[in-house]
């Protein structure tokens, strides 16, 4: 029994190195050199535990997208550790779903790239992960109380959130907004929380 607990530990820290590996490769040779050679010699580990864990380079990615490290907000264990909320703190609580996405997708270069190639070669295995994840967030959280279509409003703030960040990379501004400064990131903040309290009034 003890043997097994020792096996499966050692499994999880194995499948945490290969995924923290998959952002490292990204962010230093970009999306083209995501391939499972690569990614093991990077994670220190025999490619055929890529295999073993996740059965292809498309099963890695999928996995890689529900994991911490392609966002905080799209991990299993941030999802399952969400409390039940009652109704009159739904508000906060997407709102704060929402801004910790964006900060996250503001520090992760490696997840920018990530977009940046899906939306380039059109796969959707990626964005089929990421409506699971929505899915998810959104059943726990649950309909904001004067709003029934709370689906929608994540999904045009998500859109939003991608757009700006991806944006950031090469402009400087966008409409009068400096995506290049803390009091711009600031403005899109307020506006996120005020359009979430607003319509969940």
């Amino acid at each position: 029994m003890k043997i097994d607990k020792v096996k499966k530990r050692d499994r999880e820290r194995t499948k945490g190195k290969i995924l923290k590996a998959v952002g490292e490769v990204i962010e230093k040779y970009g999306t083209e050199k995501v391939g499972v050679n690569l990614i093991a010699r990077t994670a220190g580990v025999n490619k055929v535990l890529i295999y073993r864990y996740f059965e292809s380079v498309d099963g890695l990615m999928e996995q890689y997208v529900k994991s911490g490290e392609y966002t905080s907000t799209t991990g299993d264990e941030f999802i399952e550790n969400i409390e039940p909320i009652a109704i009159e703190d739904r508000n906060k609580a997407f709102t704060q779903v929402m801004l910790t996405f964006l900060n996250d997708l503001r520090e992760r270069k490696a997840t920018r790239d990530l977009l940046r190639w899906e939306i380039g070669t059109g796969k959707s295995m990626l964005s089929d992960s990421r409506n699971d994840v929505g899915n998810r967030l959104l059943e726990k959280i649950g309909e904001l109380p004067q709003f029934k279509d709370t689906g929608a409003l994540m999904a045009l703030l998500t859109a939003g959130i991608y757009y700006l960040v991806i944006a950031a990379d090469y402009r400087g501004k966008l409409i009068d907004v400096d995506l290049n400064s803390e009091e711009g990131w600031k403005r899109i903040e307020d506006v996120i929380e005020r359009i979430i309290f607003d319509l969940g009034k």
